[in-house]
């Protein structure tokens, strides 16, 4: 968690504030899109899913979304929720992760949404990757798993 925090912020310091707004597609999520997507994620996951705090609401948040906010804020709301994810895998009693729940009608275990949440980082963070190479820049070197 503490490699791919470092990642993604080294990814959201690539980019130029004045290409915060890029969509590779007219459809597509922008580069301050995903990075605030990655953090409601992160946060709907780890406190909500899994640690029980009642859900934010991605049409109706304001924390998540990108109106109003700087390049600065956006980076410093992605590490706070990184840290508060990382503190609640530490603290997460492991006798629970078999645990099953309903995750979009499916029946998943806590462990699978555990694995769900990096995947979905992943996912997003290569979007990020994309759009930092349209832009002609050359993204910083990949931060090792280990």
């Amino acid at each position: 968690m503490e490699n791919s925090k470092k990642y993604l912020v080294l990814l959201a310091e690539t980019m130029p504030e004045d290409n915060y707004n890029f969509k590779a597609t007219p459809e597509s999520l922008s580069f301050a899109q995903n990075l605030l997507h990655i953090a409601y994620a992160m946060d709907w996951h780890s406190q909500s899913l899994l640690g029980g705090r009642e859900a934010r609401v991605w049409q109706t948040d304001t924390i998540f979304k990108v109106k109003g906010k700087s390049k600065k804020e956006m980076i410093d709301l992605v590490e706070k929720t990184f840290d508060a994810t990382a503190k609640l895998l530490k603290e997460f009693d492991t006798t629970k992760l078999e645990d099953r729940l309903d995750y979009f009608g499916l029946d998943r275990t806590k462990r699978q949404i555990f694995m769900l949440l990096a995947d979905y980082i992943t996912h997003h963070r290569a979007q990020m990757l994309v759009h930092i190479r349209l832009n002609r820049l050359v993204p910083p070197r990949y931060v090792l798993f280990q």
